[in-house]
Order: structure tokens, then sequence, then C-alpha cells
């Protein structure tokens, strides 16, 4: 019962409802840093994104766009790996939550490759093609699976090289896990509350293979990676 994949039962999360002061927002957003860290969001993000800068040969940017970035803690490590490599990147890092951007903003001070734009990711004000690469990390979840295919079809529409999904996998196991760990690492309320809802309102590997036929891709991949994160990636070249 336990490896039984439980039904999709999408729930608002308190960050969502945009009602918390920032600071218990700021700190949250801590806290969700702390999961990509040591629970690869960030390695998940950086394999695929590699796999585009392994192929650009230009000495013109790479222009990347984060849909719904959160703290913009993943197009910072993008950042980090592209100067690295020596690749020039510019990323537009996009977020309707206001709270969200004010606290990206201070965070991203010493990346001046990342530009900021509130918006809503369902009505993104961008041409198509705009983009080499859009990214979209811990996101897609909190949407309808209706929502969740437009949200797709709009990336694709935007990205002239490819897209990169990083997200969660509803399982009960990584549910207890989160639901266990949020109660040993953490005080903040809006985390202990998101961090296990988030993983129920996740999809699984067969529901995004699925939205993407559905969004038209043509050419994609869906990888599960440890532990319990899904890669839903575009490749149009």
């Amino acid at each position: 019962m336990i490896f039984t994949v439980p039904p999709r039962n999408l729930q608002p999360e308190l960050l969502d409802l945009d009602e918390a002061p920032f600071e218990e927002v700021k700190d949250s957003l801590q806290d969700v840093q702390r999961v990509n860290r040591y629970l690869s969001g960030y390695r998940v993000l950086l394999h695929y994104i590699g796999q585009f800068f392994d192929r650009h040969t230009s000495s013109q940017p790479i222009h990347i766009l984060d849909a719904a970035t959160g703290s913009a803690d993943q197009p910072m490590e993008v950042v980090r790996y592209a100067r690295r490599r020596g690749i020039p990147v510019q990323v537009t890092a996009i977020d309707i939550n206001r709270k969200m951007i004010r606290f990206a903003q201070e965070e991203a001070r010493e990346f001046p490759e990342i530009r900021f734009v509130q918006c809503d990711v369902l009505h993104m004000p961008f041409e198509e093609n705009g983009f080499d690469v859009v990214i979209n990390s811990l996101a897609l979840h909190h949407f309808s699976e209706e929502h969740a295919v437009t949200l797709l079809k709009s990336f694709s529409r935007l990205a002239r090289r490819g897209v990169i999904v990083n997200d969660l996998h509803r399982s009960r196991v990584a549910y207890a896990a989160i639901y266990i760990l949020t109660r040993l690492l953490t005080q903040n309320r809006l985390t202990r509350y998101d961090a296990p809802v988030s993983v129920m309102n996740a999809f699984t590997p067969e529901e995004m293979r699925a939205m993407a036929q559905e969004a038209g891709w043509q050419r994609f991949e869906v990888n599960r990676h440890f532990p319990y994160r899904i890669a839903l990636v575009e490749n149009k070249l």
C-alpha cells in the first residue's frame, strides 16, 4: 500500500495564498533552498542545462527564461555553473508574487546576469522563440493538469532550443519523508504545511509524459532522479 501511487488531490499551498508576512515568506524560501541544495534540486537542473551548454558554440549569451522563479536560487545556480564554464548567459526570472520577487532581488544582488519581471506565468508577455531555453523548477505541481498543459505549450512556444521542467514525484514514501524532515529541521509553519502538500500535488512520470504529448511536444524525455524528482525535458535541436 505504501508504495502505490496516491491519487492527485490539488490543494493550495500557503505561499501561493500570499497572506504571510515577508519575513515568514523569506524564511520559508530559505527552507526551499536547503531542500534544493541537499535533495538534488540543483543537480537535476544543472545536469540538463549542461547539455544545452555543451551545444552552445556562439560567443553570444544563452538567453534563459526561469518561469516561476521563487527565490531565484535555481537561476543563480545556473549562472554560477555558466561562469565556471565560461559561457555567457542572460536570465529573465519571473514570478507573480511580489514578496518572492523582492527576496529574489535581495539574493541576486551579485548576479547582474539575472533580471526580474513580475508577471503571471499563465500570461507571459514575451515573444515566440524569445529565449534559447525555458526552465521551470518546483512550480508545475502548483497548477491543475489543464493549466499545466497550457504552461508546457507556452514554454515550448517561447523556447528556441528546449525546455527543462524540474519537479517532484508524487509518492507516499516521499510524503512521509518530507513530513518527518520538516518537523525535524524547521519551525516555519509555511514550510511544514507546504512541503508535504507539494509532494501530493506533484505529477507522476506517466502524467508528465501524457501532458507533454497533449501540449504537442515532439522530442522530449521524462526521467526520474533520486530522491523523488522528475525531469521533463524538451530538446528541439
